[in-house]
């Protein structure tokens, strides 16, 4: 027999947890963190105090009702702890977390029919019920790909934990008259090695966290010098022709008709290299932070038609049709400064990629009322982009580089810009292109509360 008060080792683990739940709010308060997947975690401690402080109290409430209640919220803080730890590095969806709602749902449903049984019973249930939880959570942290060395070292712990909570199991169920309390060291051992472990948890989520974020922050960066060095080569490029271009007009004896092909190439190199300098400049502030998103209710049909104005020139120069055929008022609650920024970004490159004579129409491609969102597609019948390309085009660290009708060399930035001040606005946008079949870019934005119509 082991001489421990398992009461008073249930009333320490308790204070242990408010001591674990302050801590987690000094982290969130430092880090400025938001996750949900931390606020899941807080709230499974908060549960776990609840339970211990039950578990002290058991025989002061109503055999049935304690037995329930204990079990119930037994079982789901130790699913909220374990979903946290096993699914930290995926984007958190709720969807998913409720389907794996469904494990703790069943195992409660199952311990209620032994709600009746005997004490020992109810103590070999109980731990099996928990020991599948672990095992689960150690396979999906064992066996995942991409894990951390403190996921495995953590996956491991898990393993060990649930032999710790079937060696109770086989305890409850070899010796006779076990009970909850029981100073039985086949019984007490595991409680002592299990709580002490419960408390090591949290480190290990930080440690997680802090893990992948200095691995997210080592690929940005890799990716950001490697982005950097792509914009630096391609600014050399076009800054190389209008030195050229300068000289050859300042320094030789040149006819009109070469002057005015120079002055030609001169300005559209020059305006390539304005536009390149604005996306870039505006994509490495909204990185830094400095661009913040104020989303608004915002006319898009509007913001559509003045950028067709401003483009008015460059569509009458390659005797291009830009129409865009919803003529009523959507209203999208966005950032009104980002989102022109898309749309003259995705205009721009319709009409670098339209052969003259060619056509361009923008139109509503649906409102989903369901998700509260609506998707406008822009056409063209332009060069278009092969299937390797359409992939690379919203990477960061892509190499993607195509040329225009007229040979105007692009970088690919613009539409790494809208890809980023989309995600901003909770917005997407995704490409559909067959070579020399033309190019479709679907822009989906969350509606706003104006009423839309269409």
């Amino acid at each position: 027999m082991v001489n421990i008060d398992v009461k008073t080792l249930f009333i320490f683990s308790a204070a242990a947890n408010i001591f674990i739940i302050a801590l987690f709010a000094i982290y969130i308060r430092i880090y400025k963190e938001k996750n949900p997947i931390i606020d899941i975690f807080v709230l499974s401690r908060v549960l776990g105090i609840l339970f211990l402080i039950i578990l002290s109290l058991r025989d002061g409430l109503p055999s049935h009702l304690s037995i329930i209640i204990n079990s119930t919220i037994y079982l789901f803080l130790v699913y909220y702890e374990l979903y946290c730890i096993s699914f930290i590095d995926r984007k958190f969806n709720f969807r998913h977390f409720k389907q794996y709602l469904l494990i703790p749902l069943i195992l409660s449903i199952i311990a209620y029919f032994f709600i009746t049984s005997s004490e020992s019973h109810r103590i070999v249930i109980m731990s099996l019920n928990v020991a599948i939880m672990y095992i689960i959570s150690s396979y999906i942290l064992l066996t995942a790909k991409g894990k951390t060395k403190i996921q495995y070292l953590t996956g491991y712990m898990f393993t060990i934990i649930s032999l710790l909570i079937l060696t109770r199991s086989f305890g409850a169920l070899k010796i006779n008259g076990v009970e909850m309390y029981s100073m039985n060291y086949v019984m007490v051992i595991p409680v002592i090695f299990y709580l002490t472990l419960n408390l090591i948890f949290p480190l290990l989520l930080i440690f997680i966290l802090k893990e992948k974020d200095n691995l997210k922050l080592r690929e940005l960066n890799k990716s950001k010098n490697k982005f950097f060095s792509i914009i630096a080569h391609d600014l050399r490029g076009p800054l190389g022709g209008l030195q050229q271009i300068g000289e050859l007009l300042w320094l030789n004896n040149i006819n009109d008709e070469v002057r005015e092909k120079l002055t030609k190439t001169l300005y559209q190199n020059s305006k390539n290299t304005f536009n390149l300098l604005d996306n870039l400049l505006k994509w490495a502030n909204a990185n830094a932070g400095l661009i913040v998103c104020k989303p608004t209710n915002l006319n898009i049909q509007e913001i559509i038609a003045n950028n067709i104005h401003l483009f008015k020139s460059q569509i009458k120069l390659k005797n291009l049709s830009l129409n865009c055929n919803f003529k009523n008022d959507l209203f999208v609650y966005a950032d009104s400064n980002m989102i022109d920024t898309v749309i003259r970004n995705l205009i721009s490159n319709s009409i670098k990629f339209t052969p003259d004579d060619g056509e361009i129409e923008i139109d509503l491609d649906k409102i989903d009322e369901t998700n509260n969102t609506c998707t406008i597609v822009i056409i063209d019948n332009g060069v278009g982009l092969d299937k390797e390309t359409q992939l690379k085009v919203f990477e960061l660290n892509s190499t993607v580089s195509t040329y225009g009708t007229n040979k105007e060399k692009g970088t690919g930035l613009g539409l790494k810009l809208c890809k980023e001040f989309l995600t901003l606005n909770n917005g997407n946008i995704r490409v559909k292109s067959n070579v020399k079949n033309g190019t479709r870019v679907y822009v989906s934005l969350p509606l706003s509360t104006y009423k839309t119509a269409i």
